[in-house]
């Protein structure tokens, strides 16, 4: 249809589409702006993890343990940046979301972030995707270069090529397996995420008191042989058996002596699952219950941020 015979409704129609995604993007900017710790904390652990083990390799000293071969210590140490990578992650995730809607009303911003034409649930919306999507791909970013830089230096280390360290599945299938685990992770922190978004737009007094307040009430209540044990345990299993990374029972300890190079102790390789089976963790009904919660969450949130006040 040229323009020339298009009615007014149908040559605005693009600009009501465009104008929605606009506005996330923009508002997805401004929480990067106004929170740079979300990034500074990935960036500090995860240069640090590949400094602290990168440095003896390139000053020539010696890594040896039981069984250890260049595979299996790229296998360890790369699984154990990714482990890094998600957990810095988690935290300034956890961080974000137990002060952003608290501050706002706090310092007064969201009479003004009221007033401009931005909705309650984009609001909403955009700050989930902060620590949903941005961040995490972030951190994805940065293990990959960092196992990237691993795998460089255990290959020069022990004079093999790139191809010999990751054997069948090639460099190429390790940093796609990271990018699983990224999705992976950001779907079974998102229940965690939400429910402290709730937190954040009820709170009247400092948030994390609230959180440590209904922890200790559930621990308490718990010995007291009070119904609550469910509860704390389905708490305490979304921490203690997340699915982030392959090697989550991975145990490697790095002894360092003058003149001796580097000892590393470390798991069995036969106790580990380098590979998981991915179609397994994405079915996994704790994954999907708590997507189901965390949505739940979200929309409470949008509700109660449209009947928040300042504090």
């Amino acid at each position: 249809m040229s323009e020339s015979i298009m009615t007014p409704t149908e040559r605005r129609s693009p600009a009501k589409m465009v104008w929605p995604l606009r506005q996330y993007v923009w508002s997805v900017k401004r929480e990067i702006w106004g929170n740079k710790f979300l990034f500074w904390g990935p960036l500090v652990m995860v240069l640090l993890s590949v400094v602290v083990f990168c440095t003896p390799l390139i000053k020539g000293l010696r890594v040896s343990g039981s069984d250890l071969s260049p595979q299996f210590l790229f296998s360890m140490t790369a699984e154990m940046l990714s482990f890094v990578a998600n957990w810095s992650v988690l935290v300034v995730g956890c961080i974000y979301a137990l002060g952003t809607f608290y501050n706002e009303r706090k310092d007064l911003s969201i009479l003004f972030w009221k007033s401009m034409p931005v909705s309650d649930r984009l609001s909403v919306l955009a700050k989930a995707g902060v620590i949903l999507v941005v961040v995490p791909l972030f951190a994805l970013m940065l293990t990959w270069g960092g196992v990237l830089a691993l795998a460089l230096t255990i290959a020069h280390a022990y004079g093999v090529s790139l191809g010999a360290l990751t054997d069948h599945t090639g460099i190429v299938g390790n940093l796609a397996d990271y990018a699983l685990y990224a999705v992976l992770n950001a779907l079974w922190w998102l229940p965690v995420y939400a429910i402290l978004f709730v937190v954040s737009v009820l709170a009247r007094t400092t948030p994390a008191v609230w959180v440590l307040g209904i922890l200790a009430a559930l621990g308490i209540t718990g010995m007291a042989g009070l119904p609550t044990n469910r509860i704390t345990n389905l708490v305490l299993d979304r921490f203690a058996h997340f699915p982030g990374t392959s090697l989550s029972h991975a145990k490697m300890q790095m002894r360092a002596g003058a003149g001796q190079g580097i000892t590393v102790d470390h798991t069995p390789a036969e106790q580990l699952t380098t590979h998981p089976h991915f179609a397994e963790l994405f079915t996994s009904p704790a994954l999907w219950w708590g997507v189901l919660v965390g949505v739940v969450c979200l929309a409470l949130t949008v509700w109660l941020r449209r009947r928040a006040e300042p504090i």
